[in-house]
Order: structure tokens, then C-alpha cells, then sequence
């Protein structure tokens, strides 16, 4: 029972430095809430400028101008269920509007050319000519990316419905798993889930670094305590701890929208629980390189936000390409273990998968906290107890 020792005095001196414990605890909601604002509360919208050159043509006596028919067209889209995120706005030149995409007024300009109703109508006996609609914009955002897609597959439609053009095939859009029923911000939750987990390296790395720092390991090696019982009973202590934080960001996430796919609460926890006992075995990484809990605190920082960016937790990253074994590519951040903790999560809550598909993934977190914990073994008594 000497490992229930160590867990109860680990938990005491969790409680007492209890700003590391709300730091973790808080922490991995608020990134949830933060998320939240970002991705919900402020729809992105799109500004489309429309100029209109067309000299239009007699036809039959009446006067026909498709530049003013787009332009009515582009103000009855605008804004529409259909695509609530385009704003078609006017300008009378071309000058005036590439001014409003200087002042970042406008995302796209579009220039309906002077030919555009002759060649439609009159086509190849025009000589084959074609009429050249100019999309202007700064091509190294993404809004205008985005609105120019969208505003050329409606002067697409538009064109080929004056022309009385029918295409032969249609598209229709089948979407994959459960991502068609998620909203963005839930697309970020179980990134942001196994962040909830990776928080830990703090306390746990404090923990460790606490015994010879206040030179209680020596007591504890005379006590003859194994290394299995004093990883055991500080382990306990921070998988709680993670659990508590998972369990707080999960509950938060589902108060602001996020769904709960039914049965996947048990398969959640595992990757969690296993999550935690490779934050754990890593934090004997970081525990060898600080000599104090200050330390821990600031050289804690790098491998806390290594872990945050490159493995998928805070945003979607596939990482460099390394080399490839078969079929299968080697990331350069293969190396950390939360990144097959969110792929396995996004695998079953939002690509629609198999738990059973997720068993690569498992195994590969299983290699890398063996990895982790023969490393950080041999770095902490290199460190910390070779001279003791």
C-alpha cells in the first residue's frame, strides 16, 4: 500500500499549490468558450463588388442588358439562405471599386466586360469571341479565395441560364460521417478535448520534480519504494486531475451546442486516460531538465505549446512530411502522442468511423508513452538521482 502513500500525499500537495490546479482545471474551458466566440458568434461575410460595363445590344426591338440582369441577380442572392455569406454591392467604375478593395471595403471585385450580352446571345457569329468577366482581389487572402469561388459558379449558373444551356451532369453532395452535422466550432472540440489532457505535463511534471527538489526522495528510497509505486501514486493523482478537466470541457462544450454522439462517451475516456499516462511519461522528460517547480513553470512553456500546435489539439496541422514506409507517410509531428489522440477522436466523433479504425492510432499513442517513459526514466536519474 506504499503507492496509496504517495497518492495521498500527492494529492495534498496538488490541493496546495492550487493555482497549478486551476490553471489546468480552468484552462481547457476557457479555450472551449474562447473557441466558441471565435468560430460562432461572429459569422464571416464576404463583400462582392459588382461593376457593370455591358453595352447590352438590340434584340428584336427591345433593349437587352444581361450586366444589369446579373447586377439584379447578385442583389436577390445576396444574403440569401442559399448563400448567407455573400454581400453583392455596386460600383459605377472600375477605379472606384479597386479603391474600396484598398481600403479593405470590398474582398472581390468582379467587371462585367461591354460584350458580355453580345456573346451570349450572338455567340460564334461574333467570330468565336468570349466575353472576359475580370475577378480582382488581394490572392493572398482567403476571403477573397472564397468569395471569387462562390461568385464565378453564380455568373456560371446565371450565364448558362440566359444562354438556354443545359449540362449534362448535376452534382450532389454527400457528406462524410457525422461532418455534415456539425458546426464548425464543434469540428474544434475534440482537439480541444485532448488540449484539456495535454495541461497536465505542468502539474505532473511539478510533482516529480517536487520530491528531489524538497529532497524527500531520499526518504522515499529508504522507505524502499519502488519506482513502479511512486509513478503509480503520482500517476493516479494527475489521470484525475485529467479526467476532472476533460469532464469540465466536455460539459462546457455541450452547454454552448456541441452533441454527444451516443456510445462514444466510454471510447472519449480511454483516448483520455491514455492521453494522460503519456503527458505523464513525457513529464519525466520535462521533470529532468528543471531543478525546481519554478522551472517547471518556465521551461514547462515549450513542450506545452509544441504539444498545443503541432499535434491537431488547438488547430488542424498535418506536419512535414518525413519519409514514407509502404503507403504510409511519416510526420515530423509523429513524434507526439496527442497528435493519434485527436486523429483517433476525429476518426469516430466527426469522420464517422469504427472505433475498431482507431486501433492504429492506440497503438501508435502506446508505442510513444513506452518511448517516453524509458527516456524520461534514464534522463531523471541521470539528473536527479545518479549523484544521490
Amino acid at each position: 500500500m506504499r503507492w496509496y502513500a504517495v497518492f495521498i500525499k500527492g494529492v495534498r500537495e496538488q490541493i496546495r499549490d492550487y493555482w497549478i490546479l486551476i490553471m489546468i482545471v480552468v484552462m481547457a474551458p476557457l479555450f472551449i468558450a474562447i473557441y466558441y466566440l471565435m468560430v460562432e458568434t461572429e459569422t464571416p461575410h464576404y463583400q462582392v463588388t459588382l461593376v457593370n460595363e455591358d453595352r447590352g445590344m438590340e434584340m428584336n426591338g427591345t433593349r437587352i442588358n444581361l450586366g444589369d440582369s446579373l447586377l439584379f441577380y447578385g442583389s436577390l442572392v445576396s444574403g440569401s439562405p442559399e448563400i448567407p455569406l455573400l454581400q453583392y454591392g455596386t460600383e459605377t467604375d472600375r477605379e472606384s471599386a479597386i479603391e474600396r478593395l484598398r481600403k479593405k471595403d470590398a474582398d472581390v471585385v468582379v467587371v462585367i466586360p461591354a460584350d458580355l450580352t453580345r456573346c451570349i446571345f450572338l455567340g460564334d457569329s461574333t467570330n468565336g469571341a468570349v466575353a472576359q468577366i475580370e475577378l480582382v482581389g488581394d490572392v493572398t487572402s482567403a476571403a477573397y479565395m472564397i468569395g471569387a469561388i462562390w461568385t464565378e459558379e453564380l455568373i456560371n449558373r446565371f450565364v448558362l441560364a440566359k444562354a438556354g444551356i443545359n449540362l449534362p451532369v448535376e452534382w450532389r453532395e454527400t457528406t462524410l460521417g457525422h461532418s455534415g452535422e456539425r458546426s464548425m466550432f464543434e469540428l474544434y472540440v475534440p482537439g480541444l478535448l485532448i488540449l484539456s489532457i495535454i495541461m497536465i505535463i505542468f502539474s505532473a511534471s511539478a510533482a516529480i520534480v517536487r520530491e528531489p527538489e524538497t529532497r524527500t526522495l531520499e526518504r522515499l528510497k529508504i522507505s524502499r519504494l519502488t519506482a513502479l509505486e511512486f509513478l503509480g501514486g503520482i500517476s493516479l493523482v494527475q489521470i484525475i486531475l485529467a479526467i476532472l478537466s476533460l469532464t469540465l470541457a466536455l460539459l462546457t462544450a455541450m452547454a454552448l451546442g456541441y452533441t454527444l454522439i451516443p456510445g462514444t462517451l466510454g471510447f472519449i475516456m480511454l483516448i483520455s486516460i491514455l492521453t494522460a499516462i503519456s503527458m505523464i511519461s513525457f513529464s519525466l522528460i520535462v521533470a529532468a531538465m528543471c531543478r525546481s517547480v519554478k522551472e517547471v513553470a518556465i521551461i514547462g512553456t515549450f513542450p506545452l505549446f509544441l504539444l498545443m500546435f503541432f499535434t491537431g489539439a488547438a488547430f488542424p496541422i498535418s506536419g512535414g512530411k518525413l519519409f514514407s514506409l509502404g503507403n504510409h507517410e511519416v510526420m515530423m509531428n509523429d513524434i507526439l502522442s496527442p497528435k493519434f489522440a485527436v486523429e483517433a477522436l476525429n476518426k469516430v466523433l466527426i469522420r464517422g468511423l469504427e472505433i475498431r479504425d482507431a486501433v492504429p492510432d492506440i497503438v501508435a499513442m502506446v508505442i510513444l508513452t513506452l518511448l517516453y517513459l524509458i527516456v524520461g526514466t534514464w534522463a531523471f536519474k541521470m539528473r536527479h538521482m545518479k549523484a544521490r
